[in-house]
């Protein structure tokens, strides 16, 4: 047998030819599989990330404000062309002054602006916080209060925060 000189045939070639295009094919369907299972995971942790980032500021600012009238809700008229936006206002003194900290949503934002509480409150004022579509907060009784907020994929949030100073276990005021 003379196995160094075999005749090649387009059989041979065709064969190899399919092979290849097998492997290409296969190797470009996992890549596709692999970027859209990428491109979800990352929507998801953007999801999150918004989610938790919202939820652990707004409870951290809240939780900070922790004693008899250091927190409070109103609404307030962002602009002539919405209706009202609910806004926390957490209060702090320092010095013989006190001063308000707002926390609402403007032009798609949650934003943060501190000030003496003489001053009148200016939605274009304040800190970018996060980017979001919507944000609540209702005062359900003394010491618990209730925000809803839509992150910018659209998912909806609610969450409560508990306060403790200055509430008795029936829920009025010591």
């Amino acid at each position: 047998m003379n196995f160094a000189k075999r005749n090649k045939s387009i059989v041979d070639f065709l064969f190899i030819l399919a092979l290849f295009g097998a492997f290409a094919i296969t190797a470009l369907f996992v890549v596709l599989f692999g970027a859209r299972i990428y491109r979800t995971t990352v929507s998801n942790m953007n999801t999150n990330y918004e989610k938790r980032t919202a939820m652990a500021y707004i409870t951290e600012k809240i939780r900070s404000h922790d004693y008899t009238g250091g927190a409070d809700v109103s609404d307030i008229d962002i602009s002539s062309e919405t209706d009202d936006h609910s806004v926390l206002k957490l209060y702090q003194e320092i010095g013989g002054k006190t001063y308000i900290t707002y926390l609402f949503l403007a032009d798609g934002y949650l934003r943060e602006f501190t000030a003496d509480e003489s001053y009148d409150f200016n939605y274009k004022n304040g800190t970018d916080i996060l980017a979001i579509r919507d944000f609540s907060v209702r005062k359900e009784n003394e010491g618990l209060y209730r925000f809803d907020i839509t992150d910018t994929n659209g998912e909806n949030t609610i969450f409560f925060v508990t306060l403790y100073s200055g509430v008795d276990g029936d829920g009025d005021d010591d």
